[in-house]
């Protein structure tokens, strides 16, 4: 009898969660309303990406090789993904932008919460640094592979106080990290992570879903950002 209560009371437990994470991504969309009820060749909501990325030209891949997106691990500032699922990539002259969704799941499971990752390729990044604005659920918090460079200050008081940035020397992290890039995030009030390497970044803009909306957005953020970034002073 014991078990059996302890059961139900799991189930009712189980039960209401599932209506809480439903109420909060019922944003996603109608096809992925709500918790999935277990994840299958692509997640809810792929035909809508895949349709998106026709019309815009982009090059769509709902499974696509993950080779290419392991190598930018492990990452300073968040937890890898078990998948990388609906890879829409833009192809330019200087390089390529790929947004895709990251699935903190098991594969056959149903992540609590979904998001959109960019990660960009261009040769006039020079520097290395990442900085993290707020806590998220993606943060990582366990460093068994790699440590992670220590946390430094730019020496602005409003970015400090915000964002948390982590670099190899103070030096770096201000070069990554200048002026005009910090202007241009604390005016989008900016929460998230942001990861430059040499040749590239990668961007979680918390707040951002993986519906065609929040790719476009995702788009537009990078194309400003990249922007930013290499016009050092």
């Amino acid at each position: 009898m014991g078990a059996r209560k302890k059961n139900r009371r799991l189930m009712g437990t189980r039960k209401r969660r599932a209506r809480e994470i439903g109420d909060r991504r019922a944003s996603v969309s109608a096809a992925g309303r709500g918790s999935l009820p277990g994840m299958p060749k692509v997640p809810a909501g792929s035909e809508q990406v895949a349709a998106w990325a026709g019309r815009r030209g982009l090059m769509y891949q709902p499974s696509p090789d993950e080779s290419w997106f392991r190598e930018w691990e492990p990452f300073d500032t968040m937890a890898p993904p078990t998948l990388y699922l609906n890879a829409c990539t833009l192809s330019l002259q200087s390089g390529q932008t790929t947004v895709v969704e990251p699935w903190y799941a098991d594969e056959d499971g149903t992540p609590l919460e979904r998001t959109v990752f960019a990660f960009v390729t261009h040769p006039g990044i020079r520097y290395k640094a990442s900085a993290r604005g707020g806590e998220h659920f993606l943060t990582r918090v366990a460093f068994l592979e790699s440590r992670p460079p220590p946390e430094i200050k730019v020496g602005d008081e409003l970015w400090d106080s915000h964002v948390k940035t982590f670099a190899w020397t103070e030096e770096e992290g201000r070069r990554a990290f200048h002026r005009r890039i910090r202007r241009l995030l604390a005016g989008w009030g900016f929460t998230g992570h942001l990861e430059l390497r040499r040749g590239g970044l990668a961007l979680h803009y918390a707040g951002l879903v993986p519906v065609p909306r929040d790719y476009d957005r995702m788009l537009l953020i990078v194309r400003d950002l990249v922007s930013t970034a290499i016009h050092y002073p």
